[in-house]
């Protein structure tokens, strides 16, 4: 065999060993890929599940912290309306007590009016007996009218004054010759120390008044 037919027969052997190669090859590169697919999709997989836990825990931080929130809007929410239902009620008492303040210093007057009546008719010359007893009667009137307005200290003045009067009353009204020095002599015992601790708890009131003000 001469050269030339030694190299045709070198080349058809070479051809089955130049493929098996290619096909070795080609499935390393084949297994390869799959290995390098499998690892990204593992890397994947973990990355997502990652994702996924951090994704759930911020969820759940961004619930608390919105519960968080909700909690205390609601807590001021409370707050400011324990001060708005604090500050009404403060201005309804202000309110009351400057009425019933007003009501109790024109009652009082009224009282004073009706005793100042009582003893001028009283202390006159002569007394006229129906005078005494209408004054004395505006005087009763006015006494109950300051039971209900209070306070205690003043009515219970004003109580021992209408029942002095009303002994005054019984004791002189039918003895209109009785001089009046003597009635101004009793006025003076029985009646004027009163007037004067009506006037101290009278005043003792209003300067309450004052100072809750």
């Amino acid at each position: 065999m001469d050269l030339a037919g030694a190299a045709a027969v070198l080349a058809l052997l070479s051809i089955p060993a130049s493929v098996l190669i290619a096909r070795w090859q080609m499935r390393t590169t084949l297994a390869q890929s799959e290995a390098t697919y499998r690892a990204a999709l593992e890397v994947a997989e973990v990355n997502h599940r990652a994702a996924l836990e951090v994704l759930d825990a911020n969820h759940q931080k961004a619930l608390e912290t919105a519960e968080a929130n909700h909690q205390r809007a609601l807590e001021l929410a409370a707050a400011s309306h324990r001060g708005a239902l604090d500050v009404a009620r403060k201005q309804a008492e202000a309110e009351h007590l400057r009425w019933i303040t007003e009501a109790r210093t024109a009652e009082y007057r009224l009282f004073e009016a009706s005793l100042a009546q009582f003893r001028r008719v009283f202390l006159a010359d002569e007394v006229v007996k129906n005078e005494l007893i209408d004054a004395h009667h505006e005087m009763h009137r006015s006494r109950y009218a300051i039971r209900q307005l209070g306070p205690g200290e003043v009515y219970d003045v004003v109580e021992r004054i209408d029942l002095q009067c009303g002994l005054i009353l019984v004791r002189f009204a039918k003895r209109t010759s009785q001089i009046p020095i003597e009635r101004a002599e009793w006025w003076q015992r029985a009646i004027a120390p009163l007037r004067l601790e009506l006037g101290e708890a009278v005043k003792g009131m209003l300067d309450r008044h004052i100072a809750s003000i």
